[in-house]
């Protein structure tokens, strides 16, 4: 098992004025990190000149989706590109937490839209001056995108091959995300990140291509600027933040994590049907005893294994994951995480997180 080494628990107006919207390198020790000592390598790309121009950034690191409002806050007023899910929020909601986002940050976050679900709340979050979304499992209607770009917002879609990047080309989108099977969460990837980043790279000439899947530390970042991507998307990395709205359970786990520590899977495809990768635990090992059923026919289908005073109760199979506030077994629960989860073994503030991302980038 990997250390378990802990650090310490360690507007709008700018947006109107402005439109604002891993090879080898050396293992650089904590200390050498808060000694003051300035890497002076310049990894940017001319793809990550252009995203951290298009978005006002410092840093060409973006959050995956989930984690929560204060998270999301945190990494972009620490210079990254922030992110907040508004693919299963009412139109109202969905409004609020853009607004709320607006009052705290200069700009920089995106909302994200799984098109599985629809986008019922997308012209509420435009209206209410959403500065950019991005849509994944799927291409967005040429409506959404005329939606899109007449409230002046940027426009970002996931894909995972080729033909998907083709597709989401003919949108004229300002970014792609590629992601790849490594990825925790539903993972909308069947092949690796390497297998397919290159030739999205090269097929989208002059639009940026962030990678995701995996990525836990600068040394992934480097990696997969050295191929051409304009940056990193990172998921699991950022719930194992103080910021993020993870229960204190599910960090815990994140940290006690190996690296061959996650399944890929349909386990947990209660109320959505699609592949994700989770980190393994009893509900899984379970199923997969016997197996692996399918719906109507699952161990132990239809218990509860938690409650949340605002959401409810979460029975077994559910793709709830623990956030604050769960009560019960949550060890049986969905806890999602990507690949990379074995280098991962701190819960710094999501603010320290980014600069000793970007130092390991950048260091010589």
């Amino acid at each position: 098992m990997h250390s378990e080494t802990k650090n310490s628990l360690s507007r709008r107006d700018l947006i109107k004025a402005s439109g604002i919207l891993s090879a080898g390198l050396t293992s650089l020790s904590a200390s050498a990190c808060q000694s003051g000592e300035k890497p002076t390598r310049n990894v940017l790309n001319p793809a990550s000149a252009r995203l951290l121009k298009t978005f006002q950034l410092k840093y060409p690191i973006f959050q995956a989706a989930p984690g929560g409002e204060a998270l999301a806050i945190a990494i972009a007023n620490a210079g990254g590109m922030g992110a907040i899910t508004l693919g299963w929020t009412a139109p109202e909601a969905a409004a609020k937490s853009v607004s709320r986002m607006l009052d705290a940050t200069n700009g920089n976050f995106y909302g994200n839209f799984v098109l599985h679900f629809g986008a019922g709340a997308l012209q509420a979050s435009l209206d209410a001056g959403c500065p950019c979304v991005q849509f994944s499992w799927g291409i967005p209607t040429r409506d959404m995108v005329k939606r899109v770009r007449r409230s002046g917002a940027k426009l970002g879609i996931q894909v995972s091959n080729l033909e998907g990047a083709e597709l989401a080309l003919t949108r004229q989108p300002d970014f792609l995300i590629c992601q790849g099977i490594e990825a925790g969460g539903h993972v909308q990837a069947t092949s690796s990140l390497a297998e397919g980043l290159s030739e999205i790279v090269n097929r989208a000439g002059d639009v940026p291509v962030i990678a995701a899947g995996g990525l836990s530390d600068g040394h992934d970042i480097r990696r997969v600027m050295n191929i051409g991507a304009a940056g990193a998307v990172m998921g699991t990395r950022f719930m194992a933040t103080q910021e993020s709205d993870a229960h204190a359970a599910y960090k815990s786990k994140l940290l006690e994590a190996e690296d061959h520590g996650t399944a890929y899977t349909n386990c947990f495809n209660q109320d959505w049907d699609a592949a994700h990768r989770v980190l393994r635990n009893e509900t899984l090992s379970n199923w997969e005893a016997v197996g692996c059923p399918l719906k109507g026919n699952k161990p132990g289908e239809g218990e509860i294994v938690a409650t949340h005073p605002l959401m409810g109760a979460v029975t077994r199979y559910a793709i709830m994951p623990p956030v604050r506030g769960h009560e019960g077994a949550l060890d049986q629960m969905a806890m999602y995480a990507g690949t990379g989860v074995g280098r991962i073994n701190d819960l710094p503030r999501a603010e320290d997180l980014i600069e000793r991302l970007w130092f390991e980038t950048t260091a010589t």
